[in-house]
């Protein structure tokens, strides 16, 4: 098992995206605040704070628990995210080209991204060769 894990660049991108959220809500609560300013009400207000809040954590933890650019290779699969993909089941593989991901197909025809942008340059190189090596005596053998 050799797990890869994404670089200093992701987590910066999860931060730009936690405070796109965050502007988002507080773009959303300027409006909210305009609109109970003609309401009298001091409940309507608490509970646009509150219901913002929670929207606010809610997407921040969406953001971060979505994204999982990690991949992990086994003697027998790969694991792509929360995926795992058998080697027996790798149809074709098509690496990186011109900046494009890399994806294989599956024997169901199902195409997958490899989405390793987020790697280092060394760890990308070692996955697809890990890929290529897994799937070449597959294809010997049909």
């Amino acid at each position: 098992m050799k797990q890869y894990r994404p670089t200093l660049l992701y987590a910066i991108k999860i931060f730009g995206l936690i405070v796109c959220a965050g502007f988002g809500v507080f773009i959303i609560s300027v409006f909210l605040n305009i609109v109970s300013f003609f309401i009298a009400s001091s409940i309507f207000e608490k509970i646009i704070t509150v219901v913002l809040i929670a929207l606010f954590i809610i997407s921040a933890f969406l953001i971060i628990r979505s994204n999982n650019p990690g991949i992990t290779t086994y003697e027998d699969y790969i694991n792509i995210g929360n995926q795992d993909i058998p080697y027996n089941l790798i149809q074709s593989f098509y690496p990186a080209k011109g900046g494009s991901e890399p994806y294989v197909i599956t024997t169901d025809g199902e195409k997958i991204d490899l989405e390793i942008s987020w790697l280092s340059k060394k760890d990308r190189i070692e996955i697809e060769k890990t890929i290529l090596e897994n799937i070449k005596p597959l294809t010997k053998q049909v």
